[in-house]
């Protein structure tokens, strides 16, 4: 993605959101959060037109009746969707994932969770994901959201990314700071 379309979505994603300059009450949480959910709503019913969405000799008015008949009832009528066709008749319909990314990021950063990741060789059930989330909110102070993925680069173990922070916690790290503890030597 180019530059400046990377400070447009964070534009429009704080627009959207429409955080500047508040503390997140409970209230405030909630809605932000319902309007990030509404959003991604609202992509994932228009999934199967994309590329109608973002064909450029598709006009306005063709891809506004796309919307109308794909976005029904609430949804239909949501900000979500007014966003999206505000997207479109701007031009700028290409930065809807980024816009999404972004208002989650936001909306991460004023409701003060820290996202992380947990990285094992087999899928980790969500008993496992609750206790490492738990252990990391200990550790940090702060709330964590904590997504799990498979790689088979972890062996044996979990590697958990937090920011900058990494904990290596595979058979391989182990190896790995074992050799250097004995070549230390």
């Amino acid at each position: 993605m180019k530059a400046e379309d990377r400070i447009l979505s964070k534009r429009y994603a704080r627009g959207y959101l429409d955080l500047a300059g508040r503390s997140f009450s409970a209230r405030e949480e909630a809605a932000a959060a319902s309007a990030v959910k509404d959003l991604a709503a609202v992509r994932a019913a228009i999934d199967g037109a994309m590329r109608a969405l973002l064909h450029p000799l598709v006009g306005y008015s063709e891809k506004d009746g796309i919307l109308s008949r794909l976005l029904t009832g609430e949804l239909g009528r949501s900000r979500a969707a007014v966003f999206t066709r505000l997207l479109i008749r701007e031009h700028r319909f290409h930065l809807l994932d980024a816009v999404i990314e972004d208002c989650g990021a936001l909306y991460d950063l004023h409701a003060g969770i820290t996202p992380a990741s947990a990285v094992s060789g087999h899928p980790l059930d969500e008993a496992e994901l609750r206790r490492i989330s738990g252990a990391l909110s200990a550790a940090s102070g702060r709330k964590v959201r904590l997504t799990g993925a498979v790689s088979e680069k972890a062996v044996g173990g979990v590697e958990i990314r937090m920011g900058d922070l990494l904990i290596d916690a595979t058979v391989k790290g182990r190896l790995e700071r074992l050799k250097r503890l004995v070549l230390a030597d």
